[in-house]
């Protein structure tokens, strides 16, 4: 009460009417939750200025790092929105309260974005930086990955902890050497196109949690293993299909522009039901050896059982057979009067 009637003496003081001064006093913010924009009142520095929903405020500078390359550190923060950025290299956005990546603007100059621990559960409407070489979005909230065409420029991908169940209609590009994709729950399913299942045995580093599926829900997919994640490999042509990805991009993405190279053929390619047919004969022939096992393995433990039984019980029966027999008599020969021809029995 107090504060409101010194402001009030104030605004009289000042000539400020009390309808001037009720509106002043019921104005707030306008912004509705922490902003990061381009710091534009001063030209002698680079910086970006967070405004709070209180009102606050809070620039922050580019730097430079050792290598010469511009920085931007603004993790932890309490960003919800961005709408513009210095130019910088690299850009670290960790920790913060991101949902929505569809109106964050990026600057394109950016080569390493970090993402990690946000709210946005999809990387769909996302406009990566054309240069970005390495982007992370590790222990967030990520809950798929559908219909995401990556930059030619990207060499490592890193996804680690997050919820991810379904991964489809991803391009990867042809750039790319290191992928992990670890999920905190079940990863059921993993649908590639020929291209990237063949770039995937060569990668640097293939670190994505295994499949728990063992089927794929597209029929004409076929399966093949890299280490031990299941794919569903689709033709390119049918994946491109599928999920209307452009051939003139998805192929800039994964084939060198200056000497294009035919993509080599999958061995599962030459039969579609062979790999099918392959794992449904090994569950039936892993399943048949189980029941033969559980079927056999009791029946020799008692048929040992029994005969063990049956030789301990002979050997006991023969014992008491020996110690029921009467004893030997030995018949001793006597000779009388040293008579080599006279013999007697003493009985």
């Amino acid at each position: 009460m107090r504060a409101t009637a010194r402001a009030w003496l104030l605004c009289c003081l000042a000539g400020i009417g009390v309808e001037e001064f009720a509106k002043a006093a019921t104005t707030t913010c306008s912004i509705p939750a922490a902003t990061v924009s381009k710091y534009v009142a001063s030209t002698t520095y680079a910086a970006a200025v967070i405004e709070y929903a209180d009102c606050s405020t809070k620039v922050v500078r580019v730097l430079t790092d050792s290598n010469g390359n511009t920085e931007l550190d603004l993790s932890s923060k309490k960003i919800v929105f961005v709408e513009s950025l210095p130019s910088v290299v690299k850009l670290d956005l960790t920790s913060n309260s991101i949902a929505l990546l569809a109106n964050a603007s990026i600057p394109m100059t950016v080569q390493t974005l970090d993402l990690s621990k946000n709210l946005f559960v999809s990387l769909q409407d996302f406009n990566f930086p054309t240069s970005i070489t390495k982007f992370t979005a590790s222990s967030g909230t990520l809950a798929s990955l559908r219909s995401i065409s990556f930059p030619a420029s990207l060499t490592t991908l890193i996804l680690s902890d997050n919820p991810i169940t379904n991964i489809g209609g991803v391009a990867f590009p042809g750039s790319l050497k290191v992928l992990v994709i670890t999920s905190t729950v079940k990863l059921q399913e993993f649908e590639v196109r020929q291209t990237d299942a063949t770039l995937f045995a060569s990668l640097e580093t293939f670190n994505v949690s295994v499949t728990t599926n063992l089927a794929c829900s597209d029929s004409d997919a076929l399966y093949r293993y890299v280490q031990d994640t299941l794919l569903c490999v689709l033709s390119d042509e049918a994946f491109n299909s599928k999920y209307g990805i452009n051939d003139s991009s998805s192929t800039s993405s994964s084939v060198d522009t200056v000497a294009v190279t035919p993509i080599p053929e999958l061995p599962e390619a030459d039969s579609p039901r062979r790999s099918k047919f392959l794992l449904f004969a090994a569950i039936s022939l892993s399943m048949a050896c189980l029941g033969l096992l559980s079927t056999l393995a009791p029946r020799t433990l008692y048929e040992r059982y029994q005969k063990k039984k049956y030789m301990n019980l002979r050997k006991k029966k023969q014992q008491q057979q020996q110690q029921q027999l009467p004893p030997v008599i030995k018949p001793t020969v006597l000779q009388v009067n040293g008579d080599p021809n006279a013999t007697y029995w003493d009985l």
